[in-house]
């Protein structure tokens, strides 16, 4: 298999990795409106080694991922000297991409780190403290919306791999990328805005 065509396959296994454990934490999260099942399940998911488990698998996968996907893209400079022609009638400066990335590098951190950082007893509680706050709530904001472009890209360009460039395969993606951010977003959303 051709050096290029392993790191792909490399970096989108790590990405659907990451894809899977962000449908698992946003149902969970949604678990909020019930109290008890909320602090229930991170009780459970808290006291014994699922959290760290789960959290050593992810810090190995972000690290393939981004390592690949640097690879990749010094690969892909190297390999041509005049840009891809686009369709599209928007093209970011590559140093807006790499700041939001970094950004978004800088949010899951920040975010594993608070978590970690949480009473087990009430986690509920610690969440409606976090979210009371409107800096934490713009920064969490945030960081959705730059998750939800990477993952939006990065859906449309596994299905135009897999032949998929339709109006509807694209539509599918933005669907997915919409449904798990709001998803995400109602929950600090509603604490900031209804349990103040």
């Amino acid at each position: 298999m051709h050096l290029m065509q392993l790191q792909k396959r490399t970096m989108a296994i790590a990405g659907l990795v990451m894809f899977g454990y962000l449908i698992f934490h946003m149902i969970s999260n949604l678990t909020f409106f019930s109290k008890e099942l909320f602090n229930e399940f991170y009780q459970w998911y808290n006291a014994g080694i699922i959290r760290w488990l789960v959290l050593s698998v992810m810090v190995v996968v972000i690290g393939v991922h981004v390592r690949t996907a640097l690879k990749i893209r010094v690969i892909n400079a190297n390999a041509r000297s005049v840009n891809y022609y686009r369709h599209d009638k928007v093209k970011l400066p590559a140093f807006v991409v790499t700041a939001s990335l970094l950004f978004l590098l800088f949010f899951i951190i920040i975010h594993v780190i608070q978590t970690l950082g949480f009473s087990t007893v009430d986690v509920h509680q610690e969440t409606v403290i976090l979210f009371q706050s409107f800096w934490m709530l713009i920064f969490y904001i945030a960081g959705l919306f730059v998750l939800s472009m990477h993952l939006q890209h990065s859906l449309a360009n596994v299905m135009q791999t897999l032949g998929k460039t339709s109006v509807t395969s694209q539509s599918l993606a933005w669907l997915v990328t919409l449904s798990l951010a709001a998803g995400f977003a109602l929950l600090p959303i509603y604490i900031y805005f209804v349990m103040q």
